[in-house]
C-alpha cells in the first residue's frame, strides 16, 4: 500500500511532461516559446500557488483557459489529481 503515492506522482510527472510542459516548461516557469506566445501560468511561482485552490487547477485543467486545450474528457479524475499534485511540487519559493 505504501507504493501509492508514489505511483500517482509518478504518474502525475509522466501526464505533466505529456500534457503541459510544452508550454509550462519542465520546472513549470512557463519558460518555453510556446508559453510566451500563449501567456502560459508560471505554475512555480509561489503567490500564484498561494491563491489558487486544486479545485481551480481541476477546473483550469478540464476546460482549457485561454489557449490551453480542455482535458475533461482525456484525463480521468484521477490523472487530473495526480496533475494537481504534481503541479503543488512545482512551488518555488
Amino acid at each position: 500500500m505504501a507504493s501509492l503515492p508514489a505511483v500517482a506522482e509518478t504518474d502525475g510527472k509522466q501526464l505533466y511532461q505529456q500534457r503541459c510542459a510544452k508550454c509550462h516548461g519542465d520546472n513549470g516557469r512557463a519558460n518555453t516559446l510556446r508559453g510566451w506566445l500563449s501567456f502560459a501560468q508560471n505554475l512555480s511561482k509561489a503567490k500564484w500557488q498561494d491563491r489558487t485552490s486544486d479545485d481551480e487547477i481541476i477546473a483550469a485543467i478540464q476546460q482549457g483557459p485561454g489557449a490551453m486545450p480542455a482535458y475533461a474528457d482525456k484525463l480521468s479524475t484521477d490523472e487530473q489529481q495526480a496533475l494537481v499534485q504534481y503541479v503543488r511540487g512545482l512551488r518555488k519559493p
